[in-house]
């Protein structure tokens, strides 16, 4: 028993040791992030990106903060991917490569895909009048809410300029166009009473800063404004935090433990089938280890499996 105790405790430090390093690793791919400033120096540099929109570049800067909060790798769950958050249709048409390479690409890479894409598209209709108009539902017409006009989506632009509101569509979450504009520019306004599609002259809503008691109010709420449960903010505050999810960072660890629990299982039967087979160990006690060894792997396991 005292060499079986040797492999466990050699195996333990092995495995202590490749955790650390797979851990650093994954931290430190996930926490890529750039700044506003590098974003739109990106805007600049890029071949792809229009005149237009290398006009917009300080505008897309915010707007990839507002997105993705910098980081190069995000996905949001249900789309879009990178700073910038493309599609995985846009993705595969446009560099034909698959989600998750694009993910790891540098930033200039990742903008020079998007600049494509949103070259082409300011060119259609619905950003082109709304980027003609000097105001629109009794507000001015920024770069901010052109951007935000093709972000949400062209055809949904559309559908807000006809309505003649900024509420005319607002997407599953409950944002406007307008709104989105507003959180790229870090600017908030008063709720309007009664609106109408067209305000007389002078009652429009003024520009104020944002404090941060705007962003919290009588709940915890997201990115867009809408309250969240107190394990959902817990989980976003962690992975804005950390730049891994906990569900990532969970299914991480439990890979790693199941890989750590073979190789220690392993090193362990192989030291007891040596002192097997040189003679050390008797039958009896080479299939009671076995049996123990097995126990303590599916107890691991089982472990895993509820958490």
């Amino acid at each position: 028993m005292a060499a079986l105790l040797y492999w466990v405790r050699q195996a333990l430090m092995v495995s202590t040791s490749v955790l650390a390093l797979v851990s650093s690793i994954v931290c430190a791919q996930s926490n890529t992030r750039v700044t506003a400033d590098q974003v739109a120096a990106a805007i600049m540099a890029s071949p792809n990106a229009s005149s237009q929109l290398r006009g917009y570049a300080d505008a897309i800067g915010s707007l990839a903060m507002f997105e993705s909060g910098g980081r190069l790798d995000v996905y949001n769950g249900s789309c879009c991917y990178g700073i910038l958050q493309m599609t995985g249709t846009n993705i595969r048409d446009t560099l034909h490569i698959s989600t998750e390479q694009f993910r790891n690409l540098p930033l200039q890479d990742q903008v020079n895909a998007w600049a494509t894409v949103m070259s082409q598209a300011l060119r259609t209709s619905a950003p082109a009048q709304l980027a003609a108009m000097t105001t629109f539902d009794g507000r001015p017409v920024t770069p901010s809410m052109v951007l935000a006009c093709v972000q949400l989506g062209v055809g949904n632009c559309l559908t807000m300029i006809r309505s003649g509101r900024c509420e005319g569509f607002n997407d599953r979450n409950g944002t406007s166009i307008c709104e989105m504009a507003d959180r790229i520019d870090g600017v908030t306004r008063p709720p309007v009473t009664n609106p109408s599609p067209s305000p007389t002259p002078g009652t429009g809503w003024t520009l104020t800063p944002q404090t941060p008691n705007t962003a919290l109010q009588n709940c915890l709420t997201d990115g867009y404004g809408n309250c969240m449960s107190i394990s959902a903010a817990v989980e976003a505050g962690f992975e804005n935090g950390s730049g891994v999810s906990m569900s990532q960072l969970r299914n991480t660890i439990q890979m790693l433990t199941v890989a750590i629990t073979f190789l220690i299982c392993a090193s362990m039967l192989l030291a007891m089938w040596r002192q097997y087979a040189d003679g050390r160990i008797a039958t009896a006690d080479l299939w009671m280890g076995v049996r123990q060894v097995s126990m303590v792997a599916s107890i691991i396991l089982i472990v895993l499996t509820v958490a």
